[in-house]
């Protein structure tokens, strides 16, 4: 969403298998982003422009290779030099005229279009973005090259639009994200957070503050952190998508009507907040472990529908990823938790890092009982609040909070063999 190690080879192949499978670092790293977003929902296209602020990584560097979808360059200025680029696939190459050197604050502005794409989603009266940010603005769009944001989007008429408007810590461009759109808005003040929620009319008021403000409070009893931020924007939007960026989240239109009817379903709503914990605030180092993510987000929801409905709503939760693995195993397609050939997000991703990653937690959980599961919870929290992450962390965090070996479990069930 590749060839895997059997369980007895893992722990000598694991270290070499995770370098052979990264990608070559690039020769410069990104500071900031500072993007302003245009859309036109007639067209279907957005009007982009951006200034990267780069430096140099090596002695003397003469192009930069950006990630860009099939963004439709207008064009790329070093200050008021124009400089010359090609594409090469998806990859925007820029030539400088001056070479950067390391040590030296250097930007370039680009000017772009953009049309439907799938990471970015156009309706008659709505646009938004998925986590393909390529799709929509010019970017080093891996998970370990993390730059700081500003990005505006300029919503047209009465439209209202929701954004990771500002990120002063450095985030990976997959937490990035806008959505603009004939939505209505409302705002409420939860456990000290602004609450934001845009959709339409009916569903705008479902997610506000005693359901929302219920899974804030349980994420940060459960990690011992609070809510990494001082806002969160819930959006429900056209179409069968979830989503998460810094302080947003998209969620289906449906699913809010759905609340309506069925309140009982707050899983999607608790996973896509517990994304601001782990993904957001202790993002993965690379997409090789976007469990540690997808599955810790998914686990904690189903322990919050355990708190709020009983012992066997969560047991449901856990038959129900257990019974997606198997079937995937069946199939051919289980693959490790900790997948060290995955370079990108259509890799990476699917239900293995998800279901997988929730039965593996549930299993974690009865071999160390609640009090030393929940400790290792907030003592890797802790650990590395505001740090990218690898499987590796996890473990030393659970074992050394447990005080118990888990070699062997982590080596089984994160690392361990499988067929595909």
């Amino acid at each position: 969403m590749a060839e895997y190690f059997c369980l007895a080879m893992v722990a000598q192949a694991a270290a070499g298998s995770r370098l052979a499978a990264a990608q070559l670092p690039r020769s410069y790293g990104v500071e900031q982003y500072e993007v302003a977003i245009t859309p036109d929902l007639a067209a279907k296209r957005i009007a982009g422009e951006e200034t990267i602020y780069y430096q140099s990584r090596i002695d003397r560097l003469d192009a930069l290779d950006l990630d860009a979808g099939d963004l439709e360059i207008s064009s790329v200025l070093d200050g008021g030099t124009r400089q010359w680029f090609e594409r090469k696939d998806k990859v925007l190459i820029v030539v400088l005229s001056t070479p950067a050197r390391p040590g030296q604050h250097r930007s370039i502005t680009i000017r772009y279009q953009a049309g439907p794409a799938e990471g970015l989603v156009f309706f008659p009266d709505q646009v938004y973005t998925r986590p393909f940010t390529s799709d929509w603005m010019v970017c080093n769009d891996r998970p370990d090259e993390r730059a700081t944001l500003r990005l505006t989007v300029a919503a047209p008429g009465d439209l209202k639009a929701a954004a990771t408007e500002r990120i002063d810590s450095p985030a990976p461009p997959y937490l990035y994200g806008f959505a603009a759109g004939a939505f209505t808005e409302s705002t409420e003040e939860v456990n000290g957070v602004k609450l934001r929620v845009l959709g339409r009319a009916s569903v705008a008021e479902l997610a506000g503050a005693e359901l929302t403000g219920a899974v804030l409070r349980f994420l940060a009893e459960r990690t011992g952190k609070p809510y990494p931020g001082s806002a969160y924007t819930q959006v429900f939007v056209h179409g069968d998508v979830t989503g998460t960026g810094a302080g947003l989240t998209l969620l289906p239109e449906s699913y809010g009507e759905k609340l309506s009817r069925t309140p009982d379903d707050l899983g999607p709503l608790a996973r896509e907040a517990a994304r601001q914990w782990y993904g957001v605030a202790i993002p993965c180092r690379d997409w090789t472990d976007l469990w540690l993510s997808e599955g810790l987000a998914t686990f904690l929801a189903d322990a919050f529908l355990e708190q709020r409905f009983g012992k066997p709503r969560y047991e449901r939760e856990i038959e129900r990823s257990r019974q997606i693995h198997e079937g995937l195993k069946a199939e051919g397609k289980d693959r490790p938790l900790s997948d060290s050939v995955a370079e990108n997000l259509r890799q990476a991703g699917g239900e293995i890092p998800t279901h997988k990653g929730v039965w593996v937690l549930s299993l974690l959980r009865r071999q160390l009982a609640d009090v030393a599961f929940w400790g290792g919870l907030r003592r890797y929290t802790s650990d590395y609040w505001g740090r990218p992450v690898t499987s590796e962390d996890f473990e030393k965090s659970i074992q050394t909070a447990s005080r118990k070996d888990l070699t062997k479990f982590f080596e089984r069930w994160v690392n361990g063999c499988c067929t595909r």
